[in-house]
């Protein structure tokens, strides 16, 4: 490794995934919900927006296309990802956003009177993959970038959910540094290692019960993710609280979960827990506590410089608007979280969608009458799972954000991992298969279904890529009723709601 890399890994660059915990609306609903005044509410001109850190700004750049009213920017060190971010905001044409090439410790040092102040700023994925003594800089980086009145998102490991993964990476990464080998290599071979480990009945997998299940699944995951996660320097989940303390040095306190339902703890802990954790008066160690309790292993939060607390009479979040996206189908539906599963039966949701069915619908509307406190808790639910979207209810340009997803699309055509659109309507991403991702390009082309499956099956043969089915390549004779099958789905099924969210014209 380079010093310029701080012990980061960059043998494969960072994906290009998207996270819609950093889109302005869902952090303006989760400091609303919180009780908190929301930049947006602050604002006097335009907001302005910051990642530290933003990898290949695929993200970003969806994000900034969502939001034209929104000025952005995106700061990485990484030379390579610059330039992928830099290409992908040309090819779509956006206006509103810009990236710099920069280290933290530079813009500790120097910040640039260039870049400003900002109403957000964001950290994915960063804070706890770096050296100690880059941490404090970053605090001076936030110090220096947000505005009072605006919101930090912090995302980091968290303790005590990644102890039990601490002697795999040790390992992983004591092998990796002294190693030729390719780290997705390495990460085979540490998982060969743990699993004979396993096998021979160590006392590491009695003392953490946890690490088997955790070993088992890594094959799910893509060697890229492994590579991200594992094979740093520098790896150190954080308890709660020394992420807040040291964010005290630049005024932040914490306003919020950007996991919408982890802002419903411990209210929703079972009442034995619940009453070990209100024990505690001091709210840092409650927060720990509560971690605990669950086996926090990831935290996104929010933090404020000077938050506001709303006036008891002042329009909040009752004034938020619902907007259906997926009905549930069935008498209940399960909705997993960080602290369990809970189950919403349908005679509680019914009532929301009906009301739904003839458009958006504020929060005071829909809560009304003897359950409200249920009827909120299954909003918040519902919204994490993706059944609705909670917005602040601002209407929007989609032509930027439909110029930037055929952008990708037709990137996806030449392999680019691309496997996400903007959806303007909710402010936010919607995923989708990467066939789905070369039939948008492909219909812009040419709308003619007929032709669809065809010109699908072409567009993958010039990839090197065959028809998928359950994880396995399809046969020649049966990939053209597979291409068929998937064309339909998207016309019955997909492109609707596409269009529904403004992906798509």
């Amino acid at each position: 490794m380079t010093d310029w890399t701080h012990g980061y890994n960059i043998e494969q660059g960072y994906t290009y995934g998207v996270y819609r915990e950093i889109a302005p609306d869902w952090m303006d609903v989760c400091a609303m919900l919180a009780g908190y005044v929301a930049p947006s509410e602050n604002a006097g001109g335009t907001l302005r927006y910051l990642e530290l850190g933003c990898g290949q700004g695929y993200g970003l750049a969806l994000i900034a296309s969502a939001y034209p009213q929104i000025e952005f920017v995106g700061v990485d060190f990484g030379p390579e990802h610059i330039a992928h971010a830099r290409g992908l905001a040309a090819a779509a044409g956006l206006t509103n956003i810009r990236f710099v090439e920069a280290d933290f410790l530079d813009l500790a040092r120097v910040w640039p009177a260039d870049l400003g102040r900002f109403d957000y700023v964001v950290l994915h994925g960063i804070y706890s993959w770096v050296p100690a003594d880059l941490r404090p800089a970053i605090v001076t980086c936030l110090s220096h970038a947000l505005v009072s009145g605006g919101l930090a998102y912090l995302s980091y490991n968290t303790m005590p959910g990644w102890a039990v993964m601490q002697p795999f990476q040790h390992v992983a990464a004591r092998l990796h540094a002294r190693s030729a080998l390719p780290g997705a290599q390495v990460l085979a071979q540490t998982v060969s290692l743990f699993q004979k480990l396993k096998g021979g009945n160590a006392a590491l997998f009695e003392a953490l019960p946890g690490l088997a299940g955790r070993i088992d699944g890594l094959d799910q995951l893509s060697p890229a993710y492994l590579v991200q996660e594992y094979l740093h320097d520098n790896w150190t989940p954080l308890w709660f609280s020394q992420a807040a303390d040291e964010l005290r040095g630049a005024k932040l306190d914490f306003v919020a979960s950007a996991t919408l339902p982890e802002n419903l703890l411990p209210a929703m802990l079972p009442a034995a827990v619940r009453a070990t954790v209100t024990e505690v008066a001091d709210p840092l160690a409650q927060a720990d506590i509560v971690d605990c309790a669950i086996n926090q292993s990831f935290r996104r939060d929010l933090f404020g410089r000077g938050r506001r607390r709303r006036f008891p009479a002042q329009p909040g979040a009752a004034e938020l608007e619902v907007r259906a996206l997926a009905r549930p189908i069935g008498d209940s539906v399960a909705i997993k979280t960080s602290f369990g599963e809970f189950t919403i039966k349908a005679q509680l949701v019914a009532p929301v969608f009906d009301a739904l069915e003839g458009g958006p619908q504020r929060i005071g509307t829909l809560v009304q009458g003897a359950d409200q406190s249920n009827i909120l808790q299954a909003l918040i639910l519902l919204a994490h799972a993706g059944h609705l979207a909670i917005l602040p209810g601002m209407p929007r340009d989609a032509a930027p954000a439909q110029r930037f997803n055929r952008a990708a699309a037709d990137a996806a055509l030449t392999g680019a991992p691309y496997s996400y659109l903007a959806a303007p309507a909710i402010g936010s991403a919607i995923a989708l298969r990467d066939v789905d991702m070369l039939l948008v390009a492909l219909l812009a082309e040419n709308p003619d279904e007929a032709s669809l499956p065809d010109r699908l099956l072409g567009a993958l043969d010039r990839l090197g890529r065959k028809l998928l089915r359950d994880g396995e390549p399809v046969a020649a004779d049966g990939a053209p009723a597979l291409a068929k099958d998937l064309v339909n789905d998207v016309f019955v099924n997909r492109l609707p709601l596409w269009k529904k969210l403004g992906a798509v014209a």
